[in-house]
């Protein structure tokens, strides 16, 4: 049963699809149906929204989170740059970012001072050293990427252990990986940021020893670190800035008399950059004593009478006091004394003698030695003068200034303009100017030169102004319309190389089938003034029509055919009774 009823099923398909084949509008059918699609398919490729990318280079734990909220906010997102960059909608970058951010989302691939939370109780002194630098790693690397030109760093430090040694100390080390955004670049000061950022989060971490590398490889970081006495871009731009002051004062100055266009001027400025400390100790000569300050007095006496002691070499004369030798002066003073001495004596002979029992002679007392010893020292202040200068670096050691200014356009006699040369005067008058502008200085060695001429009548080239087709809100419209457009030149196409042919031969098909069957009911309807390629065209297709039904019937003969030894494999006695039955019936 089985077996008849899959027989009857395919029979069925079979017949249908017979039918299908047999109808002449299965072919518009199924072309109208792919028309249909394709536009379809256009309309929605254009209705599409331009996904744009919302992160990039998320580790994969920041990257399942972010899919889970996005989800939640029912915000479709795709994949790209192999699972990398998760894009969304154009119109929802910028809200779905800063909801993300308020999350605290994407957190980065590197971890802070959060690592040292978890830490358990019996960690190694090692592991926690570890676990430090890692954190310290971590947190340097959202600092640098917080800087709007960098897309993601990498912070590497090597730290030697301490010693109590101080031979045996090493400094430490830093190494840094900047991912810059497209079209994007780091400037000097930032680069200078990021080494003193680094260097004043570590220890003992010299700005020189902090390596900055972008990600192509290209050493950011000036070799020799904070070192100002080597060639640099700070010190030429340094210089640039002071020349541009100086150009732009003169011109400002200059324009209020001849005009701002009338007046040009160029400075080259010499910049001294060596760094120079000396100190000076300087003395004043001696000044008057009553003038100056008494700083400190020493005084000193010693007063001695009486013989002095005996002394000298053991023997017979040492034993012996040392006779007195008088000086030449003593020996005057002792004769004058002897002679009064003398001559009291005599008066008092002459006198006779006073008193009873009085002797009239009188003797001298020896004179008794006296010595004495005074010294004084007086200490006064002196003026001493002590100066320690340290240079600044970036001073001015000379300017070289030179000015052109225009001719004074002057109205001629036949009234048309014409350009006139300043008088000596003006140009003293402008050269007084500019020296005091510039604050000229001969012991520096300044040079300024002021010359009029006429300037050159071409103008001057200004920077071209974008083109129209460059704007981004015309491209972007241009894409907009563009996609509809594809989608109209697309259905045109099919309509006139696709549908239109099937739709005109289908009526041309239905045309002379009620033709036929017209004249079988004894009214044939024909139309007068055809023309002979509309006769040709219906006759072909009459034929196309008959070869159809004739390759039909065939068609069907074979398939009926084909049934019938089919099932006369499979069913003998099935057929011997429809034969017996056909037998019976006839008889």
């Amino acid at each position: 049963m089985s077996a008849q009823a899959t027989q009857g099923t395919d029979q069925k398909l079979s017949g249908l699809m017979d039918r299908l084949k047999a109808n002449p509008r299965l072919p518009l059918i199924v072309a109208g149906a792919a028309a249909i699609a394709i536009l379809v398919v256009l309309f929605l490729w254009a209705r599409a929204p331009d996904y744009r990318v919302l992160f990039s280079n998320l580790s994969d734990s920041d990257g399942g989170v972010i899919i889970a909220r996005l989800d939640q906010m029912q915000v479709p997102y795709r994949f790209s740059e192999g699972g990398q960059a998760i894009l969304i909608p154009a119109e929802s970058v910028e809200q779905t970012r800063m909801a993300l951010a308020s999350e605290g989302l994407p957190k980065g691939g590197g971890v802070g001072f959060e690592l040292m939370d978890g830490q358990s109780f019996g960690i190694s002194q090692f592991a926690e050293h570890v676990n430090y630098q890692r954190a310290l790693e971590g947190e340097l690397a959202r600092s640098i990427e917080s800087i709007d030109s960098v897309q993601t760093a990498r912070v590497h430090l090597a730290m030697p252990q301490e010693s109590v040694f101080v031979r045996d100390r090493r400094q430490p080390s830093a190494s840094v990986i900047l991912t810059l955004y497209r079209n994007r670049a780091v400037s000097e000061g930032q680069v200078s940021a990021i080494t003193h950022l680094v260097s004043a989060s570590v220890s003992n971490l010299p700005v020189n020893q902090v390596t900055v590398v972008d990600q192509n490889g290209n050493l950011l970081s000036q070799p020799g670190g904070d070192d100002t006495r080597n060639l640099n871009d700070a010190q030429l731009k340094y210089t640039a800035q002071v020349e541009e002051n100086y150009r732009k004062r003169i011109e400002t100055l200059l324009s209020t008399i001849v005009g701002h266009s009338n007046v040009r001027a160029q400075v080259t400025a010499n910049i001294d950059f060596s760094i120079g400390e000396h100190t000076q100790e300087t003395y004043d000569p001696n000044q008057d004593p009553n003038q100056a300050s008494v700083r400190s007095i020493q005084s000193s006496e010693s007063v001695q009478s009486g013989s002095g002691g005996i002394g000298g070499v053991p023997g017979a004369l040492s034993n012996q006091p040392a006779p007195t030798v008088p000086s030449p002066v003593e020996n005057a003073a002792n004769n004058e004394q002897n002679q009064n001495n003398a001559q009291q004596n005599n008066a008092q002979q002459n006198n006779g003698q006073q008193g009873d029992g009085e002797e009239a002679a009188t003797t001298q007392a020896p004179a008794v030695p006296r010595s004495s010893t005074n010294s004084s020292t007086t200490n006064y202040e002196i003026n001493r003068l002590i100066r320690h200068v340290q240079e600044d670096t970036g001073q001015v050691q000379r300017l070289s200034v030179a000015v052109v200014v225009n001719y004074r356009e002057q109205a001629g006699e036949n009234g048309q303009t014409e350009l006139v040369a300043l008088s000596d005067e003006e140009m003293a008058r402008i050269q007084r100017l500019v020296r005091e502008g510039m604050g000229f200085s001969e012991a520096r060695g300044d040079s300024l030169e002021v010359v009029n001429a006429a300037f050159s009548q071409q103008a001057t080239p200004e920077s071209p102004e974008p083109a129209w087709y460059e704007n981004p809100e015309l491209i972007s419209l241009a894409k907009t319309l563009g996609r509809y457009l594809l989608i109209a030149i697309v259905a045109f196409i099919l309509w006139r190389k696709l549908l239109k042919p099937l739709v005109e031969r289908q009526q041309a098909l239905q045309a002379p089938a009620g033709t036929t069957a017209t004249g079988s009911s004894g009214t044939l309807l024909a139309t007068a003034g055809d023309d002979e390629d509309e006769e040709t065209e219906e006759s072909d297709i009459a034929e196309q029509i008959a070869k159809k039904q004739k390759r039909r019937q065939r068609i069907e003969h074979e398939t009926l055919l084909s049934t019938v030894r089919d099932q006369a494999q499979k069913d003998p006695r099935m057929v011997a009774m429809i034969l017996r039955g056909w037998i019976n019936g006839k008889d």
